[in-house]
């Protein structure tokens, strides 16, 4: 029998050098554990990293049909905003809120979902999530979100929204 969550872990440290080897490592845990989302989302990393991103949502969400959770919608609404399906990001990232808003507000979420709406040209709604941005905020520019300090971050947020808009005018 395939050990436990130590094999997960052992997956996570392979992911980037040997990711064939990490999803391997997941396939025989998802096998012998189908009731333990920790399985489908480990398994979901290595898809990704391997660039099958349906596999990797369907991983996601089975995850979440396993167990819905903020950090679950959360995971698969910055996935889905990493393929550009931002209406379904929207969908997932305001459910993890509606799961549990004080990790929502202390998480990225609030960013990732504005930067989706400004890149459906919905500047009004972007910003509604922008003033949940710290004020003392900065950030590289994870995953394509904007990078800089708060000021910085909405301006691109506002950029990004006029763009989206005029495309589609």
């Amino acid at each position: 029998m395939f050990g436990g969550r130590k094999e997960l872990d052992d997956a996570f440290k392979l992911l980037r050098s040997d990711p064939e080897r990490s999803l391997d490592i997941c396939q025989r845990y998802v096998a012998e554990h189908p009731d333990d989302t920790n399985g489908y989302f480990s398994r979901a990393n290595a898809w990704e990293e391997l660039g099958e991103n349906e596999k990797a949502l369907a991983d996601i969400s089975k995850g979440l049909e396993l167990n819905p959770n903020s950090g679950g919608y959360s995971t698969r609404g910055v996935f889905l905003h990493g393929l550009g399906d931002y209406q379904r990001a929207i969908d997932d990232l305001t459910r993890a809120r509606d799961c549990d808003e004080e990790e929502w507000k202390g998480s990225f979420d609030p960013h990732f979902r504005a930067d989706c709406y400004a890149r459906l040209g919905l500047l009004k709604e972007a910003l509604a999530d922008c003033a949940h941005i710290e004020e003392d905020h900065w950030t590289p520019g994870l995953k394509g979100l904007p990078a800089g300090n708060k000021r910085e971050f909405i301006e691109e947020i506002k950029r990004r929204a006029a763009q989206a808009w005029s495309r589609k005018t």
